[in-house]
């Protein structure tokens, strides 16, 4: 199972600054205390369950996320989630509960072309952490950021946050990107 939770625009608007990385510890406070509840809760009911934090886990919660279909990647490595944008974050709940439901699937296919389109959160990072075109790695994966250059500003100005301030579906509604892209794209055809 995984969860997010929005980080607030009035925060997040101010990037980087202190309001900005209270605002994100704000949320991994949150997805912590919320998955070690839930994970309680059902070992409580007879399931196997093991709580994964937003911060301190090796699993890829971006992909698990993907992958339950609550997004699609931008062109940042971040989810891009139909209420939020990118300005979530995200925990998980392993368990072992079969036939959980799947959040409808919608289609995320177009966000890398019309993220190759606007580049925003690449020509914004003041680290130059993201890549133009995402690395591909040994094992076939995307990888979308340099992490120790992103790391630097993230640590160094209070949260950094500037590729989820940048992008256009933090600072526009996400349906209606959507809708004029696809439409755009159908018109070009």
């Amino acid at each position: 199972m995984v969860f997010t939770v929005e980080m607030k625009k009035t925060a997040i608007e101010q990037a980087p600054s202190k309001k900005t990385i209270q605002e994100i510890f704000r949320t991994y406070y949150e997805l912590g205390r919320a998955v070690n509840l839930i994970s309680d809760f059902l070992r409580e009911k007879g399931f196997n369950a093991q709580a994964i934090p937003a911060i301190g886990s090796n699993l890829n919660l971006t992909v698990m996320a993907r992958d339950a279909g609550l997004g699609g990647f931008g062109k940042n490595g971040l989810l891009i989630t139909p209420d939020y944008g990118p300005s979530v974050r995200l925990a998980a709940v392993l368990t072992d509960i079969e036939n959980l439901p799947v959040n409808q699937r919608l289609d995320y296919d177009w966000l890398p072309d019309f993220c190759a389109t606007c580049h925003a959160c690449v020509k914004k990072c003041p680290a130059q952490a993201i890549y133009e075109k995402p690395m591909i790695c040994k094992d076939g994966s995307e990888q979308h950021i340099d992490y120790k250059k992103c790391a630097v500003p993230f640590s160094k100005q209070h949260g950094c946050t500037v590729c989820i301030k940048e992008c256009a579906f933090f600072k526009s509604d996400y349906k209606k990107i959507a809708a004029a892209y696809i439409r755009k794209e159908k018109a070009a055809k």
